[in-house]
């Protein structure tokens, strides 16, 4: 595939790959970036009129500007903006975490910025992440970042897909990122909130030590591998500032002020936590790997734990306050997961029991559609499984509002939502009371069928397989 000819050319020597795209399922974004990532010297334009020519129909709707990722690109290019920084080319293209220098410059390409616009804005973004780690008290205040979309520099002039612009409004941030809360955004993206000197909280890296964060991301790490999650820098940010986390481990702005940048620290983290594990055996354990400045000594192995590191000893569900986290926690990731759902798109949650593993039987118990509307959420009754079928709680399912009706040949209880902690929290009720799921480790999204290896991570989405409590 050259960058010569006519668009009538391309289109007829490559419509059927275009085909086989819309044919496998993938979104426009999904075929897009797949052919230009296969084929870096195709013509762009030419691959993306293709797409949206509406001779073939693709899955879903386009990706929209506005999700996590790129809503927290502006507000770390709102700081570099307001507080005047060049660009940082070298920093974004060395330390920016995988998700973002992937994710950003692909959705401002679909939405038509020019390639020299992008990198200004990504290097930007560098900037402003080097500035927060060199000084992790700065805040971004609301009018500030009122006041730069109102003078928006020219890179980021009229950037807008078919529904959205970016930077997207302050009411946006907080409502994506903060609950409604413009310092809980902040805190999330690792910067300093607005309320800081009303929270007890260190931004400092000179007082985290290298032993605390190899012991939270340990316990970050089990819950990225409990949920099928990748550990990157927007789900540490919100994980660290969870109900079940906040107070307890460092937030994402004071790891960034230790570390530099998050993938630093998550690279050098796994290998303090690997340096513990090898070394079980001997009396101590480095508090630093080779080549990094010491910490504060080394830990013992039964310290580690006792201090319950993730990856080295899961949590025993038996005891009370380790369940009662066990939910929190699941509660939380299912939060997070409605909260990402793009609109028009569905998620299906299972339930991998031992019985479920053995029989292969991965029938979804919940399936989730999110419209303009809200999370439409359904809750799957016995006639819907071949051979396993969940003790459905009908008192409890209409209770607390499930709707009992025929669809598709089978019954199940639906209800709307239209504020996703509810549809979260509601979902895990209806499962754990409902329809009987009593283990929240059990609890697993996207197809278990795809994800299950029965020696080790599934080398495509590096997903591990549940493992049942003995």
């Amino acid at each position: 595939m050259t960058d010569t000819g006519s668009y009538e050319e391309f289109l007829a020597d490559h419509e059927e790959l275009i085909e086989s795209l819309a044919g496998m399922g993938w979104t426009p974004a999904e075929a897009y970036h797949r052919v230009t990532t296969v084929y870096p010297h195709a013509p762009a334009e030419y691959v993306l009129q293709a797409i949206n020519s509406g001779r073939w129909t693709f899955v879903g709707r386009k990706e929209q500007l506005f999700s996590n990722t790129m809503t927290a690109a502006a507000l770390w290019y709102a700081v570099a903006v307001s507080y005047d920084l060049p660009p940082e080319p070298d920093h974004a293209a060395v330390t920016l975490d995988p998700v973002i220098i992937e994710d950003v410059p692909r959705l401002l390409d679909l939405a038509g910025v020019t390639r020299e616009n992008t990198a200004i804005i990504i290097n930007k973004v560098g900037a402003g992440l080097k500035y927060l780690s060199e000084n992790p008290y700065t805040t971004l205040e609301e009018s500030a970042y009122d006041e730069m979309l109102e003078n928006l520099p020219s890179e980021a002039l009229g950037i807008s897909d078919e529904v959205n612009t970016w930077p997207p409004t302050r009411y946006i941030v907080e409502d994506r990122l903060g609950d409604g809360s413009w310092s809980q955004a902040l805190l999330r993206v690792g910067i300093c909130p607005t309320d800081f000197d009303d929270r007890d909280l260190s931004l400092s890296g000179s007082e985290l030590s290298d032993r605390t964060f190899r012991n939270t991301l340990g316990e970050f790490l089990s819950y990225c591998i409990r949920y099928d999650r990748k550990p990157s820098v927007l789900l540490y940010g919100s994980w660290a500032v969870s109900q079940s986390q906040y107070g307890r481990v460092p937030v994402l702005g004071a790891v960034r002020a230790k570390y530099g940048t998050w993938y630093r620290a998550l690279r050098l983290g796994r290998r303090l936590i690997n340096d513990a594990l090898k070394m079980s055996n001997a009396q101590a354990v480095p508090a630093s790997p080779p080549g990094e400045a010491a910490g504060s000594g080394g830990l013992a192995i039964e310290e580690i734990k006792a201090q319950g590191i993730g990856v080295v000893e899961t949590p025993r569900l038996s005891e009370p306050n380790a369940e009662r986290q066990a939910w929190t926690e699941l509660n939380e990731a299912m939060t997070a997961r409605l909260q990402e759902l793009p609109w028009g798109q569905s998620l299906r949650v299972y339930y991998l029991s031992e019985q479920v593993l053995a029989a292969e039987d991965y029938t979804p118990y919940v399936r989730i559609m999110r419209s303009p509307g809200g999370w439409l959420c359904e809750v799957s009754a016995a006639e819907s499984f071949s051979t396993l079928a969940p003790t459905i709680d009908e008192r409890y399912l209409q209770e607390h509002g499930w709707n009992k009706s025929a669809h598709n040949g089978f019954i199940a209880y639906s209800q709307n939502f239209f504020e996703v902690s509810q549809a979260g929290f509601a979902l895990v009720g209806a499962m754990r009371f409902g329809q009987g799921c009593e283990y929240p480790e059990y609890f697993r999204s996207d197809d278990p069928a795809n994800c299950l290896e029965a020696d080790g991570p599934n080398p495509d989405t590096g997903a591990f397989p549940i493992i049942p409590n003995s």
